[in-house]
Order: structure tokens, then sequence, then C-alpha cells
């Protein structure tokens, strides 16, 4: 009896509960549905009436009433309204798309119509009234106005058809009286039958679906041998299993897409099929200050290059198209290589992927290799020219004497010295520049490498009667992190410098400090010193504030070239401490990290 008693008792509620939803299904359908209906309607006619008047209001003037008559009828045969223009002054009609022009002037005056009234005092009206012209009931809109198309200021009206409406709600209403008789039918052959055991396997089953719906793959039904729901648990758990391997999978390969795609060195942009950015890496960010609303903006709105947009659309317009490039300078005097690929989604749509690639280092290459083979030719060719001149001289004139020749003999050396004191220059740059990166930074003491150059430079200084003075901290190794030659040649380059401009009996006083994790030294002498305007040009490639390349010193404008290079690859920098332009004497410092800063 409570067996029964519990499946009556879910029977009964079972029907009410479908009796109460398919009631108010019913009230919604022949309600709200029809309100809904009838405002949509009305909507649509006051947007074709604004569209018609907008289209008036834009026509040429109009020949006569009859051609506006024929423009109404050709546009309210395309738009399946009716449309009517109204004389404001005495309610005659001038145009109507339903009544031919010569039964126009038999129509009864429009002036009274509720529509006609409200559009005359508020500029617009709108009434649902029968049509004895048409023979069925329709929705008057109309608004005022202002002698358009050469028209005299009038009352432009159109009508929409209603009984569209009421046949789709009587439709509406006929069917679900079949659906509630069908449902409650079946309702109650289904309900006893399944009223017994269903409901606890539904709970079973819908907490494992709720479950796999908020991410727990491991969930898995438990079946009896033999029950109703044994397949349909073995199918869950199946389903479940492949969705958690394929999630895995998923998020596997997102994983490596995103650390590839924020990993690459270029900056990537990605458009969907209209244009429109989709994502971009955080390299893209760091190249060209995306902004932050930039996600579903063209490139042009977001980059400001033309350039870019430029690619976008010959990909997206052009088919055969498989590939776009182009080269962009950025503000900040970088060099940007950007190339297009299209690719296609499942749908076919064609999208497109945008990398920006940083060709700043080989444009400056290439420029610095234009400039040194040009320097290069320039220092050369003018020893050459003088080697050669005197050479020919010897030859075509030759002196009766040895000593006549001599003078000519020593240009010669000096010029061949001259060009073998560029070679060797040029070659020191370029294996510093080769090393690059790949030059290894050890410990080494700062003290020891200097005592070595003075040892080196001390006969050099003797020649010309000039002493160094040495301030260092006492007891201190000045360990720093760089390679001993290298650090080496720098010293030897610098001091010899100046020893070359410092005057003779003078004083070069070397000093060496620690600041800030970084060991830092310097050459000072007392010769003519270096301008503001040259201090800052005197670490480029053969630039020499003695123009002359071969009297006085001789120098190629290589050496602090290579100085800075070697500083630059052990992570340091080197610059010229002048004091001013009328203060005598030169002061280059470069300072290296300590071992603990590396």
């Amino acid at each position: 009896m409570r067996l029964r008693s519990f499946q009556v008792r879910l029977l009964l509620w079972g029907w009410t509960l479908l009796l109460l939803a398919l009631a108010a299904a019913f009230y919604y359908s022949s309600t709200l549905v029809g309100t809904e209906l009838v405002g949509e309607t009305e909507s649509l006619s006051w947007k074709r009436l604004d569209a018609i008047k907008w289209l008036l209001d834009e026509h040429p003037v109009f020949s006569s009433e009859q051609s506006m008559d024929q423009w109404a009828k050709t546009l309210g045969h395309k738009m399946g309204s009716r449309i009517t223009y109204i004389k404001s002054e005495d309610g005659r009609v001038i145009a109507d798309s339903e009544v031919p022009f010569d039964h126009i002037s038999e129509m009864e005056d429009h002036s009274h119509r509720p529509e006609v009234l409200a559009a005359k005092s508020d500029g617009k009206g709108l009434n649902l009234r029968h049509s004895s012209t048409l023979g069925k009931d329709m929705i008057y809109v109309a608004c005022r106005v202002n002698r358009a198309g050469g028209m005299p200021e009038g009352i432009l009206r159109v009508a929409v058809p209603f009984s569209q409406v009421q046949s789709r709600l009587n439709s509406l209403r006929i069917n679900f009286l079949w659906i509630f008789l069908s449902v409650l039918l079946i309702a109650a052959g289904a309900s006893s039958y399944l009223s017994r055991n269903v409901g606890r396997s539904i709970r079973t089953f819908s907490e494992a679906a709720r479950q796999i719906g908020e991410g727990n793959y491991s969930m898995r039904l438990r079946a009896s041998p033999g029950g109703e729901f044994q397949p349909l648990a073995h199918s869950v758990n199946a389903m479940a299993k492949r969705i958690e391997k394929h999630i895995q999978t998923i998020e596997e390969q997102r994983g490596q897409l995103r650390a590839m795609f924020e990993g690459m060195s270029e900056g990537v942009m990605v458009l969907d099929a209209d244009g429109r950015l989709v994502s971009y890496n955080s390299t893209l960010d760091a190249m060209i200050s995306m902004p932050e609303t930039a996600i579903g903006r063209t490139p042009i709105e977001v980059c400001r290059r033309y350039e870019i947009q430029k690619i976008v659309d010959r990909l997206l317009t052009e088919e055969g198209l498989e590939r776009d490039s182009a080269e962009i300078d950025l503000m900040d005097g970088r060099v940007v290589d950007v190339s297009g690929v299209p690719y296609y989604e499942n749908d076919g749509a064609r999208k497109i992927i945008l990398v920006f690639h940083d060709i700043t280092i080989i444009r400056q290459a290439e420029k610095g290799l234009r400039d040194f083979v040009a320097n290069a030719s320039h220092q050369l060719r003018t020893p050459l020219t003088s080697i050669k001149g005197y050479s020919e001289t010897l030859l075509d004139n030759p002196p009766a004497k040895f000593e006549d020749a001599r003078a000519f003999l020593e240009i010669i050396v000096k010029n061949s010295d001259h060009m073998n004191k560029v070679i060797s220059s040029m070659l020191a740059l370029a294996k510093s520049e080769q090393m690059g990166k790949a030059l290894q930074s050890t410990p080494v003491s700062g003290q020891e490498i200097l005592s070595r150059a003075l040892d080196d430079l001390a006969p050099l200084g003797a020649e010309r009667g000039v002493e160094f003075s040495v301030v260092v901290p006492d007891d201190d190794p000045l360990m720093v992190m760089g390679e001993p030659d290298g650090v080496l040649h720098v010293f030897h380059n610098l001091m010899q410098n100046a020893v070359k401009y410092s005057p003779e009996n003078g004083t070069i006083t070397v000093e060496a400090r620690r600041e800030n994790g970084f060991v830092a030294f310097s050459v000072e002498d007392q010769g003519p010193g270096i301008s503001k305007e040259h201090s800052l040009k005197v670490f480029e490639r053969f630039y020499r504030v003695d123009e002359n390349t071969i009297e006085g010193h001789g120098s190629a404008g290589l050496g602090l070239a290579i100085c800075r290079r070697i500083v630059q690859n052990l992570g340091g920098e080197i610059w010229h401490d002048g004091y001013g332009e009328d203060t005598r004497g030169a002061r280059f410092c470069f300072r290296l990290k300590t071992p603990a800063q590396s």
C-alpha cells in the first residue's frame, strides 16, 4: 500500500505540476507572446516609417504628384507596406501605394484619422484599426514631414498588416492545445511506468553529470548488473574517461603553445577574419607598447602604422596571396620586419598571423660594415698613395747618392708603418667583436694587471720624461670579472695615449677605487685635453681628434673603439671624464664588475 501510495502521490504531483506548467505556457503563448508580437510589429512599423521618411527627405524634387505616387508604390511593394502621403492643409491624399493614381482623388478626407491628428499635434501618431480600403486590420504609424521632395507640408503614413500577427497567435493557440492533450496522455502512461525507481537513478546520474560538468572527470557511475541504466552508466563512464584524457591533452598542448607564444623573441599578433586583434604575446607588447584596449581593434588603431594595416588588408582580400611583409622604422630608432601569413579555421574563415622581428642589430651591423669599409679604404688610400708617389719618383728620377733618397725612403717606411698599424688595429677590433658574448669573464686581480701595464709602459714614459702617479687602495687586489689579456690591452691603450699627448716631464695619474659593486679605473694626463664635442665621439671607429693620419702620432682612430668593445664584452663601461672645454688634460675611465656582482 505504501508503494502504491507513493506511486499515486508521485503521479498526482507530476500531473499537477505538468498542468500548471502547461497552463503557464499557454498563458504566456496567448498573452505575453501576443503582446510581444504586437510590440514587435509596432517597432517594425516605426522603423519602416523612419526609413521611408529618410528616403523621402533625401529624394530630389519630384516633378509631379504622380511621380511621387509612383515612387511610393515602388517602395511600398519592395517593403511590403502601404505608404500614404497626406497634405496637412486639407487632408487630401497625394500618394498611396495601394490605390491607383487615377482613383486617389476619389479618396475621402484623411485629416480626421487618429494617427494623422496625433502626427499633426505631436509629430508622430499610431493607431490600430480595420482598413475599409484593404479589408483587413492594419497598424498605422504617421509622422509630420516638412516639404520633402518638393511636395507641400504633409503627413507620411505607413500601414502594416496586423492580420498576420493574429494568424500567428491563433495558430500558436491551436497547436498548443493539441500539444497539451498529447502531453497529458503520454504523461499519464509514462509517469506510472517510471515512478518506481527512476527517482533515485535520476538523482545519481544528475549528480554524476554535475560533477563531470564542473571538472571532476574522475567521477564514475555504478550500476547493478542487468539494470536498465547499466548501458547508460557504462556510456557515461566511458565519456568521462575520454573527456578526462582529451582535457589533459588540451591542457598540455595549451601550456606548450602558451610557453612557445610567450617565449618567442619575435612579437606575434593574431587577427580574426575581420582583421581585428584576437591575441598578442608579451614580446610584441614590449616592442610597441600595446594599449590595454587592444583586443578587438584593428592594427592601425593599436600600432598607428598604415604599413601593417596594408599587409592585413591585402591578405584578407587577395585569396592567392599567401605571404606579405614590410619593414618599418619605430619612433625609438628600431627597425622591425613585419611578416603576415594567413591561416584557415575549421569553418573556412581566413585569419591572419603577424610576426614582428626586430632587425635593428642587423641593419646597424650592415651600416657599421659599410662605414667600416669606407673608413678603412680612406685610411689605407692616403698612405698607399704616398708610398706609390714616392716610389715612382725614385724609379723615374733615381738620385745619384743614397743620402738624397733617404728622405723619400723614410716617408715610405713611415707610411708603411701607418698602414701596418691600421691593419693590426682593424684585426684586433674584428677579433674583439667576434668574441662578443663568448668572452669568458673570470675573477682577476686589477691590481696585478695594472702593475704589469705600468712595467710595460715605463720605458716609453722614460723616453719623454713622463712619470706615472698611481693611486690605489693599499692591500687590496681589486678583484674584477674580466679576461687578463683584454684588461691589459685596455690599460696599454689608455696609458700609451696618455704618454703620447702628455708634455715632456709631465705626470700621468692612474687611480683605482671601489664603487657600488664595481671597481673603477682612471688614466689622467696633462696634455691638451679633449673638448666636449670630441669626447662624445672618440670611441667611434677611425675617429681622431687630430685629422692628420700620418704626421704627429700616426693614430688610426681604432684604439679606443677596441677598448670600448672589450670592456662591453666584459659587462663593464668606459667613458671620457672631461673637465670642460677650457681645461687641459684628458681623463679616461672604465669600470668592471666585482665577482659578487656578476
